[in-house]
């Protein structure tokens, strides 16, 4: 008889521990994005996503090959227009990158908190309890709070308008995943989409190549050959896309949508917290505040998972057991 591990007995608190941990590796990867194709860069961030997708889509394809008897039709019903939604999303925020900052790149990208909520309603007819609502208010302010709009004005520059259209992509994606995805092969699932991340990011890179404004390319396809860039790409292919997509797919069969939305944006508390460590930013009251809102609006989100079902719910589930 095999005994279960302590975690294989509390799936949802693995769960909620994969999200802590994708939470810190994509809180890391603004800086190393920035890095990589930032302003200063000598890459183009088109050119690189491009790359970074391929070494995902690679690293996935190696590690679904034992379970391709997986792959089918009901797979690809989903999987392709969340892979359309999450790849728009990943190639526009790293191309407004170059227009922007890392720190607004994590912050913005959180509109997700407030999408998914209003997705659901129309998926599943999910009416947002009083919890939801709150949780995802305070994760909203905590982000306006830590972009620092309400100090700096509400100017909005174009690398600012992607990073809130990926925030809603990526709302998007988490409610569709989290409603019809449970069933499904997380790594099989995430191949697909970084299948369509990696055609449409080397049609991008090509395309803003070619596109010129008064003569110039919208986005000159720019890579230096380093082996520092190429170890870099590979890791963010393998560790920020491949893995970190499989385990919050996975946690998402044991997690609300509406959470994890919530969870997401303490990524930009990381970023925040390197930025200060690394001498990129000052620490400052928007950063304190705006990482506590976000803690509160994480424990009420976490507290709506734990409500004990109403008694007709039970009982139907336990005539649907007996039935």
């Amino acid at each position: 008889m095999n005994k279960k591990t302590f975690l294989g007995k509390y799936p949802k608190l693995l769960a909620y521990l994969g999200l802590i941990f994708v939470v810190f590796i994509w809180g890391v990867n603004p800086i190393i994005s920035n890095y990589l194709h930032g302003k200063d860069a000598e890459n183009s961030a088109a050119i690189c996503t491009a790359f970074i997708s391929l070494a995902s889509a690679l690293g996935l394809f190696v590690t679904c090959i034992p379970h391709l008897k997986k792959f089918d039709k009901s797979i690809l019903k989903i999987a392709i227009p969340t892979g359309i939604f999450n790849s728009t999303a990943a190639i526009i925020q790293r191309i407004g990158l170059t227009f922007s900052s890392p720190t607004n790149l994590a912050f913005l990208e959180n509109l997700s908190c407030v999408v998914v909520p209003i997705v659901l309603v129309f998926l599943i007819k999910k009416k947002p309890t009083v919890l939801t609502i709150v949780a995802s208010a305070l994760c909203l302010l905590s982000s306006i709070i830590l972009s620092g709009i309400l100090t700096n004005g509400f100017g909005i520059g174009v690398g600012d308008a992607m990073f809130a259209l990926a925030g809603i992509m990526y709302g998007v994606n988490i409610a569709v995943t989290g409603v019809y995805a449970k069933k499904f092969f997380a790594p099989l699932y995430v191949f697909i989409q970084m299948v369509i991340q990696t055609i449409l990011a080397f049609a991008t890179a090509i395309a803003l190549n070619f596109i010129k404004i008064d003569g110039v390319a919208i986005e000159p396809i720019r890579f230096v050959f380093k082996i520092e860039y190429i170890l870099i790409i590979l890791a963010c292919g393998l560790i920020v896309n491949a893995l970190c997509w499989v385990v919050r797919t996975n946690a998402m069969k044991k997690v609300d949508p509406t959470i994890v939305a919530v969870i997401m944006p303490f990524s930009a508390v990381v970023t925040g917290l390197i930025s200060v460590v690394s001498g990129m930013d000052a620490l400052s009251l928007s950063l304190v505040l705006g990482a506590m809102l976000g803690l509160v609006a994480a424990i009420l989100s976490g507290l709506g998972d734990n409500k004990k079902p109403k008694l007709k719910e039970i009982s139907k589930k336990s005539e649907n057991e007996k039935n």
